[in-house]
């Protein structure tokens, strides 16, 4: 079949990746920038002789940068029927990355102009266009059922759940392996799986191809250079924020799980559009959404629609700790000075000013409900989850914020350093089921001796001043011990 069709087809090739835009008008001419790209590769000018005169007009203005939404419509059956009288072949039209400017377009709130034209570009481009064979889109969602796709029939759809092509949607194994060896690198596999492999296509397992790329040429110039981060700088994680923002800490706990390494049982569709994605609750949405964007792959399914969740690779915990915490920030209401004055009270190591401080948004986040704390529907039930809201309020300072750090000998909760004052403070946690002044003093006692005998100071002796801080939480409070360090 490849014989048979391989260089038989003049190709229309668009992708969408960079048409960011503030406005729709501005979206509009990027999108016409790259079709009149596209048409000049192909030697389709103005005055072509297998159009007319009209056809030819609408060419024109999207050279000129004065086309409207119908002359970008037009496009693709335009230069797909110059290519026809040229050759007497029908196109194979290729559109990578259709979703970004629909997703930019969310975003910036000018989604229904987006999808109205995307549905012109669709319907007129390939549904009614007789001069095109086959035509291939690329994208992170997937959407059958949205207004988008709604002139098109006889979609096949294949997806990371999926068997089809589930080894072209990255590098395979054996493929990073002899690029590797290509270059004599082949000692640095286990990194490269280890930072930028781990997706699980249908059976197999994947690398991202991009990181993989940009990671082999910095080694060809440098064979011991670390893994570099590159997935954080190309991921869109608008959706997902304001998807949390509408739920708050119910979903934003599971993500800090899965980003401390661990697993998680949720429902993903692959049906989801858009639209759903738009108006169902956030933290139903988001796990479609995250999967999809790349956060997190599937390790096993475990019944209708339900799969155990994972995040592939060292490269995305790390940026998936990072916008956990912004997300979480989005998510909390923290009054405007309330951290400055949180660790004004650490240094000075006054204990119940800092517990004061955490109380107070304890009590303005979460609330009791037949004897259970809740933050709106969910329980607080674990250490992990008063940490969160602890972390977050940390965050809003200056200080640099980091959980779940190596230190000394093991993983100390919470690390916060401040260069400019040469300062750090170490933080453990506990959880008192009790809930009662003397259990809660007994577990912060824990959490202290537990800094202390883990040596968790041991990597921020290099700053003139160390805190150590115990905290035990229990209902809607905490209680805290602080010992300087140094």
């Amino acid at each position: 079949m490849c014989e048979e069709h391989q260089g038989k087809h003049p190709i229309i090739f668009l992708s969408l990746k960079d048409t960011s835009a503030q406005t729709f008008p501005i979206a509009l001419d990027a999108i016409g920038r790259r079709i009149s790209a596209e048409a000049d590769r192909l030697d389709i000018g103005i005055e072509n002789t297998e159009l007319n005169a009209y056809e030819n007009a609408v060419l024109r203005r999207i050279y000129e940068k004065q086309a409207n939404e119908n002359d970008i419509a037009d496009a693709i059956l335009l230069m797909s029927k110059a290519l026809y009288r040229r050759y007497g072949k029908k196109a194979v039209v290729l559109i990578d990355e259709y979703d970004a400017p629909i997703n930019l377009a969310y975003e910036m709130n000018y989604y229904g102009e987006m999808a109205t034209l995307f549905r012109g570009i669709l319907g007129q481009g390939l549904k009614s266009n007789p001069f095109v064979d086959l035509a291939v889109l690329s994208g992170v969602l997937r959407l059958p059922k949205d207004s988008i796709f709604s002139d098109l029939n006889n979609i096949a759809v294949y997806s990371a759940l999926e068997e089809g092509f589930s080894s072209h949607f990255g590098f395979t194994e054996e493929e990073v392996a002899a690029m590797l060896s290509y270059y004599s690198l082949e000692e640095r596999l286990p990194d490269m799986k280890e930072y930028y492999g781990g997706y699980r296509m249908g059976e197999i397992e994947v690398y991202n191809p991009w990181p993989v790329v940009m990671q082999c040429s910095r080694m060809i110039k440098n064979k011991s250079a670390a893994p570099e981060k590159f997935w954080a700088n190309t991921a869109s994680s608008s959706l997902v924020r304001d998807m949390l923002k509408r739920d708050g800490l119910k979903a934003l706990s599971s993500i800090e799980e899965l980003a401390a390494g661990g697993t998680v049982k949720k429902r993903v569709s692959i049906m989801a559009t858009y639209r759903d994605i738009i108006e169902m609750p956030g933290s139903e949405a988001v796990w479609d959404m995250m999967f999809m964007a790349g956060y997190l792959t599937w390790a096993k399914k475990t019944g209708n629609e339900m799969y155990e969740l994972r995040v592939p690779n060292l490269e995305v915990r790390s940026a998936l700790r990072k916008d956990a915490l912004s997300w979480a920030i989005l998510a909390l209401p923290i009054d405007e000075g309330k951290a400055d004055q949180l660790y004004a009270a650490l240094l000075a190591g006054d204990a119940e000013a800092a517990e004061g401080v955490i109380n107070s948004l304890f009590e303005k986040v979460l609330s009791v409900r037949d004897g259970v704390v809740v933050h709106g529907s969910f329980e607080i039930t674990q250490e992990r989850h008063y940490h969160l809201i602890t972390t977050v309020l940390l965050a809003c300072s200056n200080w640099d914020v980091h959980s779940e750090s190596e230190s000394g000998d093991g993983y100390l909760d919470t690390l916060c350093t401040n260069e400019e004052i040469n300062a750090a403070i170490v933080i453990e946690e506990k959880f008192s089921a009790a809930g009662d002044s003397s259990s809660l003093a007994a577990k912060a006692g824990e959490a202290m001796e537990q800094i202390i005998g883990t040596r968790y100071a041991k990597s921020i002796e290099c700053y003139s001043t160390v805190f150590a801080v115990g905290i035990a939480y229990a209902s809607r409070k905490c209680k805290m011990l602080i010992r300087q360090m140094k």
